[in-house]
C-alpha cells in the first residue's frame, strides 16, 4: 500500500468538479498506482453511477467488489472502509479510508482528525484464480 492523498474535498452539494475524491486516492493508495491511474468518481457517487464505474475498472484487474456483513467484523487483509465524514457539513456524504486486518493504515483526507462512524466494508474478491498469475499490482 502507498498513501495517496485526496486533492478535492467537497460533498455531494459542491459542484461535480469539487466533489471529493477519496474513493480514487483509496484506489491509487491499495493498488499503489497514481491518482490520475484510477476513475475519477466525481458527480458519480449520489446517484448510484460509481458502483458500475468501479465494477469495470476492477474487472479488467480480474476482481470484483463485494460488501460483507458489518457484524462478522473487519474482514482480513487490505480493504476499504466507508464511514460518517468528520469533515463534511452533511457527514452522510460518507467518506473512505484503508484498512488492513481492522486497522486504519490510511486516511486519503489530510484534514481528517479522526476517522467517523464504520458505515460498511469494502473487500475485493478474484473473479477467476487461474488468473492471478498473470495480474500483477500496479498494472
Amino acid at each position: 500500500m502507498k498513501p495517496v492523498f485526496q486533492t478535492k474535498f467537497g460533498g455531494s452539494e459542491a459542484p461535480e468538479s469539487e466533489q471529493g475524491n477519496c474513493m480514487a486516492a483509496c484506489l491509487a493508495s491499495i493498488f499503489e498506482l497514481s491518482l490520475e491511474d484510477v476513475p475519477d468518481f466525481s458527480g458519480n457517487i449520489a446517484n448510484g453511477v460509481w458502483y458500475g464505474i468501479l465494477s469495470n475498472w476492477l474487472a479488467k484487474r480480474n476482481l470484483a467488489l463485494h460488501f460483507p456483513a458489518l457484524n462478522s467484523g473487519a474482514p482480513p487483509g487490505i480493504q476499504i472502509m466507508e464511514v460518517k465524514s468528520t469533515t463534511l457539513s452533511n457527514p452522510d456524504d460518507g467518506h473512505v479510508v484503508v484498512i488492513e486486518n481492522g486497522n486504519v493504515v490510511h486516511d486519503p483526507n489530510p484534514r481528517a482528525k479522526a476517522v467517523g462512524e464504520r458505515i460498511s466494508y469494502w473487500t475485493f474478491v478474484v473473479i477467476d484464480p487461474a488468473l492471478t498469475k498473470v495480474i500483477k499490482r500496479g498494472k
